[in-house]
């Protein structure tokens, strides 16, 4: 017989006589056709999902015949699809672990396995040593959700989840709506010290909320719910119950609701929030409402809803896909390629389940985009947290990617030494894995690849060329047609604004009334001419900057081209608001196209640019050679067109202005202008899609500039 079928465990239970115990249920589930089988205890807390072919061997833990037998009986009916003894030793240790044996019929099994009654001692010790990361059971919750689900349960349950997603999607519709001003809130403040307390305040309660609608729909289904407690994180108390008698229905709809339960509940209580937010004053109210928004809208759709993370999202897809435990089997199926084609074990694992391509699909996506969001959604957090507490979130950020990065690599370099399948390749598996880091080491720190960035631009007209109403005013007259030739300082449009029209005669005469009290003042030698010409100078002041903005409204061109009106025929008798455009003075040089990017690419825009090629929005399948002309010195924050903000379809967030000034990015830019080729002479504020090819270099070069990049703009240095 084979050695892969033998492990060095057997002769210590090979013996033993195991049972399951008297009140473990069977339940047949139903996986894409082929049957699965859950053992559940009589309070469903105490549950194992099993393999048709481990069921073969839980069916014959009667207490009568030994581990050995079984396996020789199982070698006789199954032949080459019978378990290993490996698989038979762990599936007796995961089912002692589960409590699902019964203990007075397996003393055999105590120098292999743990014993139930030492873990349940060191419950307590585990939190008095490790009180960063402890589960407290507390009280059983099962009468009280008997009640509250009967109680909820004089509403049909579909009417319940139909108007939880009717609000949710009431909240989702009225979103754009309050959109400018939840973004002009943003997080800024988050975690300070103040609102950090409130916070501390409120999650307990929205956890305790999500807690109870896994628990409602665990026993509106006819499960159990015996648990409650709190698990300790850093010491910070977070309730949960134990809802893993779901596992055990068999209906797949069954479980994923009660997943996707405290999901849907994070999600109503945001949405009344977020009712709430839009209603109250600013004020503690508000502010607690927004911090629910976040709590309960945000971080569940980011984490706890995500099923990219192994939390209700994750148990949801799960249950919908028909893949139990995708993660786990995912990442067995990565290994399982890794070891037999790169390691050269030239064994394949042996299961009566094979993957179907459906399975196979979901194990080749799913581990590697659940292993880069998980260092996304770490690395996200660390800045935000870093943004306000540095050190902090700096350090959590390096732990982050240590655990994510390095302990993976640990571990399985661990289970590779200790792997006997690996360890009979020998050097076959050395010189695989050798070759494999060499090749990966080498792509990653040594091998240059093509570099390219897009970014967008758009052909840009110089501000001094826009003409602008200075003030809120109205169109008297035009003083020169649309499409004709004006040369710098000609009169183009004269606006009327009565108001400041008045207000510049009320201060003239003002100061008429100044001068004269100064002058009897003076001639009277009266001891406050001093004061009163102070009362002159200041009436001065004003009366000049009222004629100053009444010389504004003679709008004339700063530069030589051709003048451009929109809708010229209607523009006399118009009202205009201050900065809105009322036209522009297309130059007679040739058009350029301003690019916008962010500051921190900067550096390696200006020393390792090799080529540029753009694409007009009006031609986006003609790409046209270009080169820098010139860079905008002094990079700031001021976007060269509302088409570069996300409002007009760019890349770039703004923030609040004052009305009629310049949009203004969030975030530093750094602009440089493109020429066009000849010839080509599109319209003005036309968006550019623009291609920069820069110098070749490693991965690990680009990453550490990205990653320098990211620090840069988050801490704004």
């Amino acid at each position: 017989m084979s050695d892969a079928h033998r492990s060095t465990d057997w002769y210590r239970i090979s013996a033993a006589k195991p049972r399951l115990r008297r009140d473990v249920r069977v339940i047949r589930h139903i996986y894409l056709g082929q049957p699965w089988y859950v053992l559940t205890d009589a309070t469903g807390i105490k549950v194992h999902r099993l393999t048709p072919a481990a069921q073969e061997v839980a069916g014959r833990l009667d207490g009568r015949r030994d581990v050995e037998s079984i396996w020789q009986d199982l070698q006789e009916r199954l032949a080459e699809d019978a378990p290993t003894q490996d698989e038979i030793v762990r599936l007796l240790s995961q089912l002692h672990q589960s409590d699902l044996l019964d203990n007075a019929e397996t003393p055999l099994l105590d120098d292999l396995l743990e014993r139930r009654d030492k873990d349940r001692a060191q419950k307590w010790k585990k939190l008095l040593l490790n009180p960063l990361s402890a589960t407290v059971p507390l009280f059983d919750p099962d009468r009280f959700l008997i009640v509250l689900s009967r109680a909820m349960g004089v509403v049909p349950r579909a009417l319940w989840w139909l108007s939880a997603l009717a609000l949710i999607a009431a909240a989702l519709i009225v979103l754009p709506l309050h959109w400018a001003a939840l973004r002009q809130r943003g997080l800024e403040g988050f975690l300070d010290l103040e609102n950090l307390a409130l916070i501390a305040l409120i999650y307990p309660v929205v956890k305790a909320l999500h807690e109870i609608g896994h628990g409602v729909a665990v026993r509106s289904r006819g499960g159990e719910v015996h648990e409650m407690g709190l698990m300790f994180i850093a010491f910070y108390p977070i309730p949960y119950v134990e809802a893993s008698a779901s596992l055990s229905f068999p209906n797949k709809w069954d479980r994923a609701a009660v997943a996707g339960a405290g999901v849907v509940v994070e999600l109503v209580i945001a949405a009344l929030a977020f009712f709430v937010w839009t209603l109250a004053e600013p004020g503690t109210v508000r502010t607690l409402m927004f911090n629910t928004m976040v709590i309960s809208g945000l971080s569940t759709l980011a984490v706890n809803g995500n099923p990219l993370l192994k939390f209700d999202g994750y148990h949801v897809l799960c249950d919908v896909i028909e893949i139990p435990n995708l993660s786990k089997r995912g990442n067995e199926w990565w290994g399982e390629i890794a070891r037999v084609h790169i390691l050269g074990t030239g064994e394949r694992a042996r299961t009566r389940m094979q993957p179907s391509g459906w399975e196979k699909l979901w194990f080749a996506l799913y581990p590697p985009a659940a292993f880069a969001y998980r260092i996304f959604i770490s690395v996200t957090i660390a800045l935000f947290v870093a943004t306000t507490y540095r050190i902090v979130g700096v350090l959590l950020a390096i732990w982050s990617l240590a655990m994510m990065l390095a302990w993976p690599i640990l571990k399985t370099a661990h289970k590779g030494l200790t792997d006997p399948r690996i360890r009979r390749a020998g050097g076959r598996a050395v010189l695989g894995a050798g070759a494999t880091a060499l090749a990966a080491g080498a792509l990653v720190f040594a091998m240059p690849l093509p570099h390219h960035a897009v970014v967008q631009g758009v052909v840009w007209l110089p501000e001094e060329a826009i003409l602008r109403a200075p003030v809120a005013a109205r169109i008297a007259s035009l003083h020169a047609t649309h499409g004709a030739r004006v040369a710098p300082g000609a009169p183009l449009v004269t606006l009327s604004a009565p108001g400041l029209e008045a207000e510049a005669r009320e201060r003239a005469a003002r100061l008429e009334k100044a001068q004269a009290q100064y002058a009897a003042a003076r001639a009277a030698g009266r001891a406050d001419a001093a004061q009163v010409r102070a009362r002159v100078a200041e009436a001065r002041a004003a009366r000049d900057d009222a004629t100053a903005r009444l010389a504004e409204l003679e709008v004339a061109a700063t530069l030589p081209g051709t003048l451009n009106l929109p809708a010229a025929s209607g523009l006399a008798g118009r009202f205009v608001a201050r900065g809105d455009v009322i036209g522009q003075v297309l130059p007679e040089s040739d058009p350029v196209v301003r690019v916008a990017m962010p500051q921190s690419l900067a550096a390696v825009m200006q020393r390792e640019l090799r080529g540029v090629e753009l694409r007009l929005a009006a031609a986006p399948g003609r790409a046209l050679a270009t080169r820098v002309l010139r860079v905008v010195p002094a990079g700031g924050d001021a976007l060269p067109s509302p088409v570069l903000a996300l409002d007009g379809g760019g890349p770039f967030a703004t923030v609040p202005t004052q009305s009629g000034g310049p949009l203004r990015s969030a975030t530093r830019l750094f602009q440089f202008d493109l020429g066009l080729p000849e010839g080509v002479r599109p319209a003005y504020g036309m968006r550019a899609h623009v291609r920069l090819s820069f110098a070749p270099k490693p991965l690990a070069a680009r990453a550490a500039r990205a990653v320098r990049a990211l620090f840069l703009r988050a801490f704004d240095v």
